[in-house]
């Protein structure tokens, strides 16, 4: 596969900087994935950077589901 690089930026309506934060940390502390809030325009946002070729829809749908 030709390596590519993909980022998706996305917020979650409610959440402000300490709910990303906290989410992040759970997600790296378990080893699920290593995800960072990031802002855009003054927002407190996340952002996926997909760089291994072998991340699959259902990778990305478990982590958002971490979310809820």
């Amino acid at each position: 596969m030709e390596p590519e690089l993909s980022v998706v930026a996305f917020r979650r309506i409610g959440w402000d900087r300490a709910d990303y934060e906290r989410w992040s940390d759970r997600l790296l502390r378990s080893g699920v994935a290593f995800v960072t809030p990031t802002r855009h325009r003054g927002e407190t946002i996340t952002r996926f950077a997909i760089v291994s070729p072998r991340t699959t829809l259902a990778d990305l749908t478990a982590i958002l589901a971490t979310m809820a």
